[in-house]
């Protein structure tokens, strides 16, 4: 899958497992494989709890090559190999054959960092060493056979440790085998270790199983389907810390969080379990404030939930789920449980966030309640009534009523597809100009190229026919959305466009809001439409990785200008591989592509 000689390597993805915080990635400058736990929330490019890992054989340092599926990653080196296994028991296992010395190394991030993540190590009696690393947590390091030295020289004057390093010694027939705990509260060896080998054959299995939750690919994308369900699958947690149930983190080495919205993208592409997607809907309602209906915008491992904001998705991903799946997973039961949490959520949106018309229209006063950070529609400030977060609330407003209606409250559910009704009138009436759906600041239309514009064909076949083929006609004309590799967000033909290293959304080619046009167009009845889009963003992933965003070209087409990208290790949507892509992948090639192929 990732390795020294393959297609993909592990600078950009990472070697992880469902439900373990450990993770390995390889370093873009130095090439070797580090090692961290996603735990701490800290940035890979600044946090000091990393570990470089090394070979040796003897006092000599080895060169070597990797391996890794979503079992094992192997290193191999002229003289051994040292194999790695990640267990969802906060354990890390490790065996090395051939002689070799497997060298773990704290390597901070920033290098006049030093040590400073470790408070202490200390020798146990049966062989084992345990490391304090403060808010890092605690770490285990146990031999299974061979032995464990450590170095840790004291360094009186700095008050901390001049270098921290544990290795991993062979036994005499050159073999060694380690546990390694991790905990942010208090480590402790196992009573039993299972055989590495059980615990890959574990591993594969629990993958295996996973894959489960989605459909097959179209033809032609079954290695992007192993990859993206991979990326989704490794960054699953378990219930523990700040995690009342397992989510899917945006990422491991930059944003380690589980995300809002980006938890109904997953949900719309598991569409041969709905339960599972339906879950994953459900997730963050477990922290809604009761007094307002907010839900928070993501969650940490160490921080559970937290005060952002992200926009109504749910609606929208309950509305494709069911179209695609049915909706046998809503019984009566579960229409009781989540109606009062989905009308808490939209009457947020109502209250908070209303434009002071005497009606359900919305106004925000920041992007980040959008979505879309930079996107152009923005570019007369704020208040914003803007039409993208309308047509969310239109949706959750009748998935909120669909729910009402499934636990027998009849009069509540017809009152939700008034407002619903109601709110998408004005949005075809008001805020549709002929050409696209504008903004509107201080009653102003905002005078934008943004793709966001046309966001509201999320509303599928709700919207009017020549409002749908308008839209599909504009997003598949070459040149000025539509490029080789998907849908620029700010057309090519606006002097805004911009898809340099400082943005997101004002030009960049990105997969969620693709996932959404593409999912609405194919709801609206434009199946070939969406499958065109789709494709050309997803037989670029196939060959670049599965990355949030693409600058589409490396100069301007307006201005013939050179475009300032970065393509080092920065926390941009163009470096790590991301679950928020994945989901989209696997949503296009799963059911918007086939869907075109019938």
């Amino acid at each position: 899958m990732f390795g020294t000689k393959e297609k993909f390597a592990l600078q950009r993805a990472v070697f992880a497992r469902n439900a373990s915080a450990f993770y390995i990635f390889e370093d873009y400058y130095t090439h070797l494989l580090r090692l961290s736990s996603y735990k701490p929330g800290a940035m890979v490019d600044s946090t000091p709890f990393i570990f470089n890992l090394r070979l040796f054989a003897g006092d000599s340092e080895l060169p070597y090559t990797y391996f890794s599926d979503a079992g094992t990653l192997r290193m191999e080196s002229k003289e051994g190999t040292v194999e790695f296994v990640f267990t969802d028991q906060e354990q890390l296992r490790v065996r090395g054959k051939g002689g070799v010395t497997l060298r773990i190394e704290l390597c901070p991030a920033i290098k006049e960092m030093g040590t400073s993540a470790c408070r202490g190590i200390r020798p146990l009696q049966d062989g084992a060493w345990e490391a304090v690393f403060g808010t890092y947590g605690k770490l285990l390091f146990v031999p299974l056979q061979g032995e464990i030295e450590v170095t840790s020289p004291w360094n009186e004057k700095l008050s901390r440790y001049d270098e921290v390093i544990f290795d991993c010694v062979p036994a005499e027939n050159g073999e060694f085998e380690a546990a390694v705990h991790e905990s942010m509260v208090e480590v402790e060896r196992s009573a039993d270790y299972l055989p590495f080998d059980e615990l890959v054959k574990a591993s594969l299995a629990d993958y295996d199983e996973f894959k489960k939750n989605y459909l097959p690919a179209a033809r032609g994308y079954e290695k992007l389907w192993d990859y993206a369900i991979y990326q989704i699958w490794s960054h699953r947690t378990k219930a523990s810390g700040g995690f009342k149930e397992p989510g899917i983190l945006f990422q491991y080495t930059w944003v380690a969080g589980v995300f809002s919205w980006q938890q109904s993208y997953h949900a719309m592409a598991m569409l041969a379990n709905p339960k599972e997607a339906w879950r994953q809907i459900c997730l963050l309602f477990q922290y809604q404030d009761e007094k307002t209906g907010r839900i928070p915008g993501h969650l940490t491992y160490i921080g559970g939930a937290n005060t952002t904001l992200q926009p109504p998705f749910q609606g929208f991903a309950l509305d494709y789920l069911i179209r695609k799946a049915g909706d046998d997973f809503l019984t009566p039961e579960e229409c009781a449980r989540m109606y009062p949490k989905f009308a808490k959520w939209t009457e947020f949106w109502t209250t908070y966030r209303n434009a002071g018309r005497g009606d359900d229209v919305t106004a925000i006063h920041s992007p980040h309640d959008s979505g879309w950070d930079d996107a152009t529609i923005f570019e007369d400030g704020f208040p914003a009534q803007n039409p993208d977060l309308i047509a969310f609330l239109i949706v959750q407003m009748e998935m909120t009523a669909r729910l009402a209606e499934g636990c027998g409250k009849k009069e509540e559910a017809k009152h939700w597809l008034v407002r619903s009704k109601k709110l998408l009138d004005i949005l075809v009436n008001e805020f549709w100009d002929g050409e696209k759906f504008v903004t509107f600041v201080n009653g102003k239309p905002v005078d934008s190229m943004s793709l966001i514009c046309y966001q509201p064909i999320l509303l599928g076949d709700r919207l009017p026919q020549h409002i749908i083929d308008k839209v599909a006609e504009r997003l598949t004309e070459e040149g000025d959305f539509l490029c080789e590799i998907g849908l620029v967000t700010e057309s090519l033909k606006s002097p805004l466009c911009d898809y340099s290293a400082r943005t997101f959304i004002s030009g960049r080619v990105v997969a969620p809001i693709i996932q959404i046009i593409t999912a609405g167009l194919n709801m609206a009845g434009k199946n070939k439409e969406a499958a065109l889009i789709a494709r050309r963003f997803c037989d670029h992933v196939k060959e670049n990785g599965v990355i949030l965003g693409f600058a589409p070209y490396e100069y301007y087409p307006l201005t013939g200008e050179k475009a300032d990208i970065t393509y080092g290790p920065v926390a941009s949507d163009g470096w790590s591989w991301s679950t928020w892509c994945a989901a989209g992948v696997m949503m296009m090639i799963t059911s918007i592509i086939p869907e075109a192929e019938e």
